[in-house]
Parts: C-alpha cells; sequence; structure tokens
C-alpha cells in the first residue's frame, strides 16, 4: 500500500513536537525535572508552563484516567501564576473533571529529579514521588461535585525520548516548548478512589510525559494523540499555526520518528461544544510514511471533557480531553519496493484538540 501524502498540505495541532531519533543522549531522570530556572532570564519568566501528564487504561473494571500537575508563572510576575493538580476519571457515571487550583507559592519541585509537591498539606493537591529510573509514585486528592483520590505506582516500560527540544510553537521566535516522552508505556498499579468507589488496579496500561517552555496562553493551540499496545506505541503531537510536529512509533524493538512533512492529520465528524461555544473533533485520522514504514491510524472519541484553566485573560486556552477508539496498521517496505502490512492494532487511548474560548468563567 501506497500513502499519498504531498509535502507541504500537512497540518494537525498537541500534548505537544520536535524530532527525536537514535543519534540523541540518553534520557536521564534529570531530564524530567523542573525546568524554570532555564527559562528564568527576566524577560518572558510570566509565560512559563510546565506540566507532568499522566494517564492510565483498565479495561477489566472500565477505567481510564488522567492526572496533571502543572504551574504556571511560578514567581507571579503577571499577578496570575497558577499551580494546579488535575485529574479526570473515565467511568461509569462520568466522566468526572476536578482540579485543585492554587498560588504558584504553593507548587515545589526539584531540579534534579521529577518530585513535584502541589498543595502539601493542605486538603487538596497532589505530588510526584520517584522511586527509581523507572518507578514514580503519583498521589493526589481533587474534590467538588465528586472527589477523586489516587496513590499510584507507575513503572516504565520502553526507552524515553525527546519528542521536541524547545522548538518554535509560536509566532514569536522565544515561544518554545520542550515535549519529554518519560514513559511511553508503563504499568500501574495502586488504588483510585472515585466518589465512594475504590478501584484497584494492578498491572494497569498507563503512559507519562511532561512539557515545558515559554509561550503566549490562549494563543498557541495543539493536538496530541497516545496509544500504548502490547506491540505498538504510538505518540503524536503538532502545532497548526506553526511548521513544526513528530509522530512517534515504537514497533519491533525500533522507533520510529516521522518528520512534520512526512504526516498528515485530517479531523471529521465535528460536534458543537454549546457552553464554550466551539467545534471539536469526534474522529481523527493520521497517516504517515517514511521511507521504510507507513503508519494510519483512525481515533474516534468516546468520551470528551473540555477543560478551560481559571485564568484572567480575555481568551482562554481550551483543551479537549477525549478518551479514543484506536484502530491501526503499520506497513514496511521490502527490499523491492513494495509495501507488506506487518501488523494491526487497536484499543483504547488518548487524545487532545485545543482552541480558545472566550466565555467568560462563573
Amino acid at each position: 500500500m501506497r500513502l499519498r501524502l504531498s509535502t507541504g498540505i500537512f497540518f494537525l495541532c498537541l500534548a505537544a513536537w520536535a524530532l527525536a531519533d537514535g543519534g540523541v543522549s540518553p534520557v536521564t531522570r534529570q531530564d524530567d525535572a523542573y525546568h524554570f530556572a532555564s527559562f528564568a532570564d527576566g524577560r518572558h519568566d510570566g509565560n512559563f508552563a510546565e506540566w507532568w501528564y499522566f494517564n492510565l487504561v483498565e479495561p477489566e473494571q472500565g477505567v481510564q484516567a488522567i492526572f496533571t500537575y502543572s504551574v504556571v508563572d511560578p514567581t507571579n510576575r503577571t499577578g496570575r501564576g497558577l499551580s494546579s493538580v488535575l485529574a479526570v476519571a473515565y467511568v461509569a457515571g462520568g466522566p468526572h473533571q476536578e482540579g485543585a487550583y492554587l498560588p504558584p507559592d504553593s507548587f515545589a519541585a526539584s531540579r534534579d529529579q521529577a518530585d513535584v509537591t502541589v498543595g502539601e498539606e493542605l486538603p487538596a493537591g497532589g505530588r510526584i514521588e520517584v522511586i527509581d529510573d523507572r518507578r514514580y509514585r503519583i498521589v493526589g486528592t481533587v474534590a467538588g461535585a465528586h472527589s477523586i483520590a489516587w496513590n499510584l505506582v507507575y513503572t516504565r516500560q520502553g526507552d524515553s525520548w525527546f519528542a521536541a527540544d524547545r522548538r518554535h510553537v509560536g509566532r514569536l521566535p522565544w515561544e518554545q516548548m520542550s515535549w519529554l516522552v518519560y514513559m511511553p508505556s508503563a504499568s500501574v498499579s495502586g488504588t483510585m478512589t472515585v466518589d465512594d468507589r475504590v478501584y484497584r488496579l494492578r498491572g494497569a496500561r498507563g503512559y507519562h510525559d511532561h512539557n515545558w517552555g515559554e509561550w503566549i496562553p490562549g494563543i498557541v493551540t495543539w493536538n496530541w494523540a497516545q496509544y500504548s499496545g502490547p506491540r505498538v506505541r504510538v505518540a503524536m503531537g503538532d502545532f497548526p499555526r506553526v511548521h513544526e510536529g513528530t509522530v512517534g512509533v515504537d514497533f519491533g524493538g525500533r522507533r520510529t520518528v516521522f518528520g512534520k512533512s512526512q504526516y498528515r492529520l485530517t479531523h471529521s465528524a465535528w460536534r458543537f461544544d454549546a457552553v464554550n461555544k466551539c467545534w471539536f473533533p469526534a474522529v481523527s485520522r493520521l497517516r504517515a510514511e517514511s521511507e521504510s514504514l507507513a503508519l494510519d491510524v483512525r481515533f474516534k472519541a468516546l468520551d470528551t471533557v473540555p477543560i478551560v484553566p481559571p485564568l484572567d485573560l480575555p481568551i482562554l486556552p481550551l483543551v479537549y480531553e477525549q478518551t479514543a477508539d484506536i484502530t491501526g496498521t503499520l506497513w514496511e517496505k521490502t527490499p523491492q519496493g513494495e509495501w507488506r502490512e506487518r501488523t494491526s492494532f487497536a484499543g483504547t487511548g488518548f487524545k487532545e484538540y485545543t482552541s480558545l474560548t472566550t466565555v467568560p468563567r462563573q
């Protein structure tokens, strides 16, 4: 099979992106640490943002979840600094979204490894504890209309990789973001409690990545998607307004990275969000091709949760966090130049579609 991708008509919008290849230095636990010091120069410190993202899938109990620990404007130069812990539980009767939103001085993190605390000794908040290079414990409690609490250990499976290193994500030269896929796949064990129901997890499928940098919030948008199966792993991120993007595929003990000109993402089955006055896609299709490997993946949204951070801005970033039914196929080119199907895959994963909203927050 031959995928017809024409250079120059590619677009997509991430989880955040750059090119990675086998020649880069190995990732260490310090790469997953707090990075504000490397950006703090007094010029755009108020635009700095950093977050550590985790997800999990447990099909037998019908559980999916995401957890994010973040900080925006850590020194509160703009007066709009924010630290937060966010959880979305995709469970029966849900999905449920809850968060703890606190001043930036409620955030603390290490420059040596991903030890992160938000809201220490407060009723709501959370922390990340590094056990060793491959294992993290994440803990948190958030409550509102529903309560979500978790105590989970993530054990990394597969090699970490930099998907983006200070890539330009906006129109201005200083708008840069990095994206580290620290756990392309993970085994997750522990407990998650949603209201009064306790989910005991053992060997659930998980993922962890990490983004940081400086850009104008409410202007830079992205798409992102991730799938970790028993044989195939896919991570995708791109920005629609600039020529930056990357898709990484792990298969057969090898990682293939597609650059911006090597893939195409299309959206369809658009739905209208009446609260935020925005359209978002229910179906996305990714097709990518290198000299030796071709990929075709369909993402069909299952549940969608719109997230708007409580920032005092006229234009607010809007992130549609989606669980997705994912089906895909990989082809490999033979020495004779013919495309041969290597494997197909299917399962549940995650995707994001980002937009902007001017609807005032309540």
